[in-house]
């Protein structure tokens, strides 16, 4: 092709490493990605809510929580936490000390600008619900619900 064989080689390299990019990325989104994997697999499980019955017994109370906020506000709350099957609720009974500091933790590092509204509750409840999630080994959360808060 050209008459520099170090060039010739280099350009030959620099192919080669191209259309082994490309198959790495083809096989990646195809076969290896998780969405591929959800698609090609088993179909996932279904979210079926639960009914009065069961939140009520895959339910814990974390009892009230008072900690300072951030800007040295203080707080009193008080969160239901529901798992999704029996064993979850032993689980989150079980971590209830860590759940409280999961609690603690997150409120510390928050304003009274932060907890405003129903926007700021929701984060809060959405916050505190991922990072239980985290930490469970058995079933996992899918509600947290605040049913008390006094800010001062």
């Amino acid at each position: 092709m050209f008459k520099n064989k170090l060039f010739n080689m280099a350009l030959i390299i620099i192919i080669a490493i191209a259309l082994l990019g490309v198959v790495s990325f083809v096989l990646w989104q195809t076969y290896f990605s998780p969405t591929a994997q959800t698609t090609q697999g088993e179909a996932p499980e279904e979210n079926k809510p639960l009914t009065a019955e069961e939140l009520q017994d895959y339910s814990v109370d974390t009892g009230e929580l008072t900690t300072n906020l951030l800007t040295n506000n203080f707080m009193i709350v008080r969160f239901t936490i529901t798992g999704d099957s029996e064993g979850a609720k032993e689980e989150l009974t079980q971590r209830l000390p860590q759940i409280n500091q999961i609690i603690i933790k997150t409120l510390a590092g928050l304003t009274p600008d932060d907890l405003k509204g129903t926007e700021g509750l929701n984060k809060l409840e959405a916050k505190i619900m991922n990072e239980v999630s985290a930490v469970m080994l058995e079933g996992k959360v899918v509600q947290v619900i605040t049913t008390k808060k006094i800010m001062q």
